[in-house]
């Protein structure tokens, strides 16, 4: 509920920032994310295009994979079990 209102209020021409942690949201609800990686800005663009498994590996110090939603097509992130 939170973020639909979020994306409406975004719709409407306001500015919104959201911090999560849980990246298949900000995939599914942002239109631009920041990755922080050592309290700096590792990168920022829209989630198709910089969720990468390399760069999401390096940031958390986790292998992880990153795929299409099969209805969405915004990216997943899955943590790689050793």
């Amino acid at each position: 509920l939170v973020l639909r209102i979020c994306r409406e209020r975004a719709a409407a021409g306001d500015a919104v920032v959201v911090v999560l942690h849980d990246l298949g949201l900000a995939a599914a609800y942002a239109d631009r994310v920041a990755v922080l990686h050592e309290g700096r800005i590792a990168v920022v663009g829209p989630p198709q295009e910089i969720f990468d498994g390399e760069l999401l590996g390096e940031v958390y110090r986790q292998p992880v994979e990153v795929f299409p939603h099969p209805r969405t097509g915004t990216p997943l992130v899955v943590p790689v079990r050793p």
